[in-house]
């Protein structure tokens, strides 16, 4: 074994040639659009030859003669310059040098006043300016040379114009020459857009114009070389990066929670495992695009990534996919709740599921799975996974400027203008009935999230309970760069007033001596939700057929009471297959998601259990499949509580209940209680198959399903429960006007929550926690306050399970209220 290893690691290494051409000097650069000879003076000038016999590499070198006039005190140049079509850039990301064959048939006649200089400019976006950084060598053109290989690293020295150039490396052009162009300070060696060869009459004179001079010179094969580890940083901590979309499988669920690091103020990926074969395979990855560029790591480098499993976790894989191969490392994680460190030396990563040809060079997919032990339910931490050693950006973005808003058919437009200077940034759009300030204030709801930069426009969907009503919105936008820091909050666009199209809601009367027998005359008072092509009700998933309403239209109806969730459905579909798939989806069968709780702020992601449980039901010919994590694979079979069959004279019925007690045991959920006012996440994926055995369209609730939603809920759209637009049983608002403790949300919770109060006087305001013994285990505010509304985040990570009252205090106002912690 000892001896296949050296062959192993040679095939898993990225073979990369010694050099990348950046100009070969092979054509005649007098008509290339993307070079220009630019000179100092009337006398200069810039004379150019191809020379196809006396060359070092390809079919032909450069021979140029440079005549530098006397123009300035402090000198003058002639330079060849070469920038790429708008929009295209090279990438120099992993190289670590710059060479290029240089032949001086006429050395200058006053050599010591002569410099070399090559420039490199980058321009992170077209909208920017480019900014040069620039190489100086003062000997290389002295004297008449046969060809020489001149090598120069690419080693940035300074990036804030207060150095003058050298040899040593490239500095951005000073500040105290006058006339350069900046960005963002700093070498983006994956957005270059060109290069300068000059040749400078450099020196000061403080009597005359420095003297004329000229020099012939050939340059052939101009390149890039060598090869740098570059960090690859797949979660740093606080968030994925912008480049990074995440997924899950074997119903798996991940979401990022707060507070849930190792350190202080960190955060931590939550992974909880599912089991849909009942098989112990499971897992979750990233998407990274554009690839890590892992070739000058793969035999020095390791991944390293923090963990901490509960025991009886069993082996894990940590997987890299570039090109058609996987490679891995499977191990056997410390399963004592713990956080542990782990290395996994990128070289000893081994072919996985009989893959072959992977491409460090190319990494577009990371993974961690379980190795065959994936259990449903079972939580694992994970943080702090990356390649090298990375230096993380911590300065906050400018906020976005422009924010506006303006009113179209049930919907408003928001724009904005992306933050200059930023690159892989994504964009937060939130909305509320009240001016924005901070986006956790009560009343302030999501647009949207981790709108890509450039896009500076989103719909925002007006919905309201039952009937068209108008609304009255503001709009605000926070900007995340690509490390996942948040600008404060832009200024909000004016008040936008518009009219909010009602929706069918779920209905608080339940079927009246509910029977799954088919006839759906006891739905008769209830309004269906509607899912037909012909009016735009229903969304044909891209790459999905679906030819009409004949072919696939759909009335479901949604009720709830005290004890039950009743689901129908009134497919219209020509050919209906029963069973030809074991897959429920890929036969015809309706899908429902419902997330049972009541909905503000921030969308969940991903599925989440507990307090706020969010639940995919399919609906198979003979059973129906709660496909949740944890959950089980057949929550009720026909009988009567479902009932699933053909109609006359096409289709098919649904009809089906369940009782709230059921639905939450197999994922240890808090078990719903229905309220008027709440307001409910919910799509459908309605499947369609004919008679081909394979699915051929997919009709859908939301615009944005995309077949996405079983694992994305932000894709999701809302409903309420009833016609109320808040649930009547509030009892404390929260303005500067009154006193009011709200109720802590989430609740329960783990292992923060937010509090939210207002106080309508000046004055000394102590917010305390006790546990049930009444015990003080935390004080979160004890200091003069002005009238407002405040929120103060919980973070109970350090304290037991159980009940727990916080208590506010301010002049003659007490109130006390209950929370529970849930680990």
């Amino acid at each position: 074994m000892r001896k296949l290893l050296p062959l192993l690691l040679f095939i898993l290494s990225f073979s990369i040639s010694n050099a990348q051409i950046i100009e070969s000097f092979d054509t005649n650069l007098n008509t290339d659009s993307t070079i220009q000879f630019v000179t100092e003076g009337g006398a200069s000038r810039i004379d150019f030859a191809l020379n196809t016999s006396d060359k070092m590499e390809g079919t032909g070198a450069g021979q140029f003669k440079f005549v530098i006039g006397s123009h300035h005190q402090w000198g003058s140049f002639a330079q060849v310059i070469k920038r790429l079509p708008e929009g295209e850039t090279w990438d120099w990301t992993i190289n670590d040098s710059l060479a290029i064959w240089i032949k001086v048939l006429t050395p200058p006649v006053n050599p010591t006043l002569m410099v070399f200089r090559i420039h490199i400019a980058d321009r992170p976006s077209p909208a920017d300016p480019i900014e040069e950084y620039i190489f100086e060598h003062a000997t290389i053109l002295d004297n008449t040379t046969s060809w020489v290989e001149f090598k120069v690293p690419l080693r940035i020295l300074s990036e804030d114009g207060s150095m003058t150039p050298t040899d040593s490396g490239f500095v951005i052009f000073p500040l105290a020459w006058g006339g350069g162009s900046y960005n963002n300070n700093h070498f983006d060696s994956d957005k270059i857009v060109g290069f300068n060869l000059a040749a400078v009459v450099s020196g000061w004179d403080p009597n005359a114009n420095l003297p004329a001079d000229s020099l012939e010179v050939m340059f052939d094969g101009f390149r890039r070389f060598g090869v740098r580890a570059i960090p690859a940083i797949v979660f740093n901590g606080v968030t994925f990066p912008s480049y990074v979309t995440t997924w899950a499988w074997g119903q798996s669920a991940i979401e990022v929670v707060e507070g849930a690091g190792p350190v202080q103020n960190s955060n931590a990926i939550k992974w909880t495992q599912g089991d849909e074969w009942g098989n112990g395979w499971t897992g979750w990855g990233c998407t990274i695009q554009p690839p890590f560029n892992l070739a000058g790591a793969w035999q020095t480098d390791s991944a390293k990534i923090k963990i901490k499993c509960p025991p009886g976790t069993g082996p894990l894989r940590i997987q890299y996919e570039g090109g058609p191969g996987k490679v891995g490392t499977v191990f056997q994680p410390i399963d004592d709740n713990q956080w542990h460190q782990y290395y996994f030396p990128l070289r000893e990563m081994v072919y996985q599921d009989g893959t072959s040809g992977f491409d460090s060079s190319s990494v577009q997919v990371v993974g961690l799975m379980a190795e065959a032990s994936g259990q449903a339910g079972r939580v694992l931490w994970i943080t702090d996974w990356w390649t090298g050693n990375p230096s993380f950006d911590v300065i906050a973005p400018n906020p976005p400027t422009g924010v506006s808003a303006f009113a179209g058919t049930y919907q408003n437009i928001v724009t904005w203008q992306d933050v200059p200077g930023e690159t892989g940034e994504k964009y937060d759009v939130y909305y509320s009935k009240n001016p924005i300030s901070n986006v956790t204030d009560p009343g302030v709801e999501v647009v949207k999230l981790g709108v890509a930069e450039n896009s500076q426009l989103i719909e925002h969907l007006l919905f309201a309970p039952v009937t068209d009503q108008n609304v009255t919105y503001y709009y605000a936008v926070v900007c995340r760069d690509a490390s996942g820091n948040a600008s404060v909050v832009s200024q909000n666009s004016s008040a936008v007033t518009n009219l909010a199209k009602g929706v069918t809601t779920i209905s608080l009367n339940a079927p009246t001596n509910f029977n799954a027998d088919g006839d759906l005359g006891e739905w008769a008072g209830i309004t269906p939700f509607r899912m037909f092509p012909s009016d735009g009700t229903g969304h044909i998933v891209t790459n999905t057929t679906i030819s009409g309403d004949n072919d696939l239209s759909v009335l479901s109806y949604v009720a709830v009471d005290n004890q039950y969730l009743y689901v129908a459905f009134d497919v219209n579909d020509d050919i209906v297959v029963k069973n030809s798939r074991p897959q429920s989806y890929l036969n015809d069968a309706p899908d429902i998601f419902l997330g049972l709780y009541n909905w503000h702020g921030k969308p969940h992601t991903s599925y989440k259990r507990g307090a706020e449980p969010d639940y995919h039901i399919r609906f198979a010919w003979n059973r129906v499949i709660l496909d949740q994590t944890g959950g089980t694979d057949s929550l009720v079979g026909l009988g009567p509580d479902y009932y699933w069959d053909e109609k006359f004279p096409s289709g098919y019925v649904v009809e089906f209940r369940v009782k709230w007690t059921d639905l939450a045991a197999p994922g240890g959920d808090n078990v719903f209680s229905p309220v008027e006012g709440y307001r409910i996440p919910i799509d459908y994926s309605i499947n369609d198959a004919d008679a081909t055995g394979e699915r051929e369209g997919i009709l859908t609730y939301s615009p944005f399903n995309e077949d996405q939603s079983w694992q994305d809920v932000s894709r999701w759209l809302y409903t309420w429960i009833g016609s109320l637009w808040e649930p009547n049983s509030v009892e404390d608002v929260l303005t500067a006007d009154n006193y009011a403790l709200a109720q802590n949300y989430p609740n329960p919770f783990n292992p923060s929550t937010k509090i939210s109060y207002s106080i309508k006087e000046s004055g000394f305001v102590s917010l305390k926690v006790y546990d049930v013994l009444g015990r003080e285990v935390a004080t979160l505010v004890n200091e003069d306050k002005t009238p407002g509304v405040y929120t103060v985040q919980f973070n109970a990570s350090d304290l037991s399970s159980g009940i727990y009252l916080y208590r506010l205090e301010t002049g003659s106002f007490t109130k006390v209220n209950k929370m529970m912690l849930l680990k």
